[in-house]
């Protein structure tokens, strides 16, 4: 009895995050409830364990509910176990051989460019960013690439929740000024951020594609402002554009 009643409950949170994940806007307890025929009392309870896992997060002003970090950093460990890895890092080492930067690939998720690999630059310099850093997306260069990719809804969405806080005093803050990036970020198919998300930080990103030509994920090379490639940036485009096409090949198979 003690086993059945344990599987019901996992079998109830796996369905549950499940409905979460389908659902990009979150639902309110009342919502999952009525759609997996539930007491209310039971949809918060399961909701308040996995919130407390770090399975789900509760938006504190509209009160839905949304996946959180944890199953993030758990598909992480899947794509790796799958052979995410060894698309990506030959790739990246040629970047970082070009360049000197710090080669880094992020993905979207819940309105921030999430680190999932990084290859470090041999310079003395580190970059203080390590694997599930979440960088804002209106201040990084991988958060404008995939910014750039999202839809008028979706982006309307992520001000709504994100807003556009000041990292730094060049950092963009106004929808006018963001939008005008964003097309400008399109037209080129690629990003670049100078002291935005960091002081004395600067990158330039570039779209990741998968074979259905979609936005999957972005490449880039970040390093100090002060590094050498920055005074014939193009040169840095160039190749972080290159490492782009490469992943974006090697992803479709």
């Amino acid at each position: 009895m003690e086993i059945r009643a344990a599987t019901n409950s996992l079998e109830r949170a796996l369905l549950l995050l499940d409905l979460v994940a389908r659902e990009g806007q979150g639902l309110t307890n009342a919502e999952i409830s009525r759609r997996m025929r539930m007491a209310p009392s039971t949809s918060s309870y399961i909701l308040s364990r996995l919130e407390r896992e770090g399975y789900v997060r509760r938006d504190k002003d509209t009160g839905r509910y949304q996946i959180g970090m944890r199953l993030v950093e758990l598909a992480y460990g899947a794509l790796r176990t799958i052979g995410h890895r060894p698309l990506v890092e030959p790739a990246l080492h040629r970047l970082v051989a070009q360049t000197r930067l710090t080669a880094l690939i992020a993905v979207w998720v819940r309105g921030r460019a999430v680190v999932v690999e990084k290859v470090e630059s041999p310079e003395s310099i580190k970059l203080d960013v390590d694997l599930g850093y979440p960088l804002h997306a209106h201040s990084s260069a991988l958060g404008k690439v995939l910014l750039a990719d999202r839809s008028s809804d979706e982006l309307n969405q992520f001000l709504k929740e994100c807003g556009l806080p000041r990292r730094t005093a060049k950092t963009i803050t106004s929808k006018a000024g963001l939008l005008r990036e964003l097309e400008t970020v399109r037209l080129r198919k690629y990003a670049s951020s100078n002291e935005e998300e960091f002081l004395g930080g600067r990158a330039v990103a570039a779209p990741i594609l998968d074979g259905f030509g979609r936005v999957c994920a972005a490449v880039s090379g970040a390093g100090p402002t002060g590094h050498p490639i920055w005074k014939c940036p193009e040169d840095a485009v160039r190749c972080v554009k290159e490492a782009a096409r490469e992943i974006s090949r090697r992803w479709r198979g």
